[in-house]
């Protein structure tokens, strides 16, 4: 019995002092959102949510996969704007186009097939948002 409670002692002895610093800075767990996790640092990070405790500075970091969900989310909307952009100012030159070839019927229907393709890239620009909404919902929120 004495074994044990040596065993058990030596077995709690870190634990405890785990749950202590786990109280300890339990009352910064509020102030992060549910994405972030605090963490004890020497100097406050800017643009992180962080709070002074006498000596010691806790900041609240992203955790898991967050920062590059957040990316991925800037860069796929980055291009989704190009995109617009681009297929608008396509259709609006091609338009431009077909309207002055005047009797060229050449020229006609090229503007035409390339106004065809813009029109087809918009659909799979729409049928990629609709593909993103449902893999990867977080993307367009």
């Amino acid at each position: 019995m004495k074994k044990i409670s040596k065993i058990l002692l030596i077995l709690l002895i870190p634990f405890s002092f785990f749950l202590t610093s786990y109280s300890f800075a339990a009352w910064v767990w509020d102030m992060c959102f549910e994405w972030e996790i605090p963490v004890s640092v020497s100097e406050s990070v800017p643009w992180a949510n962080c709070i002074e405790d006498g000596n010691k500075t806790y900041c609240c970091v992203a955790k898991w996969f967050t920062p590059v969900m957040k990316m991925m989310w800037a860069i796929i909307k980055w291009f989704t704007y190009i995109a617009w952009l681009a297929i608008v100012l396509f259709i609006v030159i091609n338009g431009i186009m077909y309207s002055m070839s005047g009797i060229d019927q050449g020229m006609k229907d090229k503007a035409k097939e390339r106004i065809w393709k813009t029109l087809m890239w918009l659909v799979i620009l729409l049928l990629s948002w609709v593909i993103l909404n449902a893999i990867a919902p977080w993307v367009y929120k």
